[in-house]
């Protein structure tokens, strides 16, 4: 059988699970791209749809609601369900919410079609999923680095392709390119795409589910207050309280129920890193996203400031995207080099050093672009190894579940992120301005460097190589 790969007990041939792996990549890539070109037309959605600017921060803040209700749902799903008739499920809710959005022209109608689309945050851990079925080993680890980095590269080229869109044409032409290009991709997944049966058909707890849906929503909501009303406000502090509670008896219920939606016993110590990874990259990449643009901004005057426009902003970060989507590819051959242990952290060591680097290049341009690769070149080892870690390690009817779980923490730590770091920005001013201070920015920047020096400590607890469930 070496030109065949096997799926749920049945021979496919490796052609086919090809044109599989290279249809899962082009549409993380698509969704990618159109997640990232929304927020440089965020003004144009404003006025589009009449929309207030704190209504503009809760519509695009339903993506991030949607999916982290939906994606360890999505994830569970496709561990009990077929795979194929989940991924399909998926990409024609993204379509719907594509399409809703692109025809709105109210708030409420927009924001229900970016909810739709916010179960498509499901999409990379379900493609993990199905790319555990279809390929061997020694492929999966190349796979699976494609489709983060393919992510990584499109939501850095997404941003840079906004401009010249829209340029020449209005806003929803962003989500009418997306859905002419995902349209396509779901028919030929309808005709090239073999069913996925799972090896046992299982259930979804929803009660699992709900409370992790309160505890999220109530986590994400508490953490979009603080830029308003403050970190001890009685929103935060009420949403926080929900959340902790409703997260504590999630666990509590996970760790009872005969097929939990998380299953808390799986992996031990290994997953656990691995989530504390992908929380670090949300937190990082986060962190430097608030920073270079108000880096750009700020005038010289400052003693910091570059005076310049969001095209410097766009170059900056575009060695994030880049890097990230070269390197992660490149993971599992370093894996098999160095081993798991040390590719994890790299990864921490990386987001240790890019915040000092940054702290470095204080207004030099090139300088803070090599510090926006570090990071990147973080995220793709990173999550790309943590993805192979749970697809080679875990058995197969838990893969894309606690896949998905590690997706949901990296958008919360990108949720935290943000907000940490606009809130120690804020906290000392330059004289006379309304702009933070360099020494604020730094502290934002060594807060990064923190979290990767966590992770790099984290890391030590992994094995030194994979053991293959396989």
């Amino acid at each position: 059988m070496s030109n065949e790969t096997v799926v749920s007990g049945l021979p496919v041939a490796q052609g086919r699970a090809r044109s599989v792996s290279v249809l899962l990549i082009g549409c993380v890539l698509v969704y990618g791209l159109l997640e990232a070109m929304i927020l440089p037309a965020l003004s144009l959605i404003q006025q589009g749809i009449g929309a207030t600017p704190a209504q503009a921060g809760w519509i695009i803040s339903a993506m991030a609601l949607a999916g982290g209700v939906a994606t360890p749902v999505v994830g569970r799903l496709a561990d009990v369900r077929d795979r194929r008739v989940v991924f399909l499920g998926v990409l024609a809710i993204v379509c719907a919410g594509i399409a809703l959005a692109g025809l709105a022209s109210s708030v409420a109608v927009f924001a229900v079609g970016q909810g739709l689309q916010g179960v498509g945050i499901g999409l990379v851990p379900l493609a993990v999923g199905i790319v555990r079925d279809t390929e061997p080993p020694e492929k999966l680890r190349r796979t699976n680095g494609l489709l983060v980095g393919g992510m990584a590269v499109a939501n850095a080229g997404g941003v840079l392709l906004a401009g010249p869109i829209l340029a020449v044409l209005s806003y929803p032409w962003l989500y009418w390119i997306a859905l002419m290009v995902l349209v396509p991709l779901m028919v030929l997944a309808v005709l090239v795409m073999p069913s996925y049966p799972p090896a046992v058909r299982g259930r979804v707890d929803w009660t699992g589910a709900v409370l992790l849906g309160i505890g999220l929503v109530a986590l994400l909501l508490g953490v979009t207050f603080v830029a308003s009303t403050g970190w001890t406000s009685a929103p935060v502090l009420g949403l926080g309280a929900v959340a902790v509670v409703a997260l504590a008896v999630f666990v509590a219920v996970e760790r009872r129920v005969v097929e939990p939606l998380v299953d808390l016993r799986l992996g031990g110590r290994t997953v656990t890193i691995v989530h504390v990874t992908a929380f670090a990259a949300g937190v990082a990449s986060t962190v430097l996203m608030i920073a270079v643009p108000t880096i750009v901004a700020a005038p010289a005057a400052t003693g910091y400031g570059l005076g310049s426009t969001p095209v410097v902003t766009g170059l900056i970060m575009f060695p994030l995207g880049v890097l990230g989507a070269i390197v992660s590819p490149l993971a599992g051959r370093l894996e098999r080099l160095v081993g798991s242990r040390t590719v994890m952290v790299l990864s921490g060591v990386l987001f240790l050093v890019a915040g000092l680097v940054m702290v470095a290049g204080r207004s030099d341009a090139v300088v803070l672009a090599v510090g926006a690769g570090l990071v990147g070149v973080g995220v793709g080892l990173g999550l790309t190894q943590g993805v192979n870690i749970i697809a080679l390690t875990l058995p197969a009817d838990r893969v894309a579940s606690v896949s998905g779980v590690a997706y949901v923490l990296r958008a919360v730590g990108q949720a935290v992120g943000a907000q940490v770091a606009a809130t120690v920005m804020a906290l000392e001013l330059t004289p006379g301005t309304q702009l933070p201070s360099w020494n604020a920015i730094t502290w934002a920047f060594l807060g990064a460097s923190a979290v990767g020096a966590v992770v790099a400590a984290a890391s030590f607890g992994l094995p030194a190589r994979l053991a293959s469930s396989r």
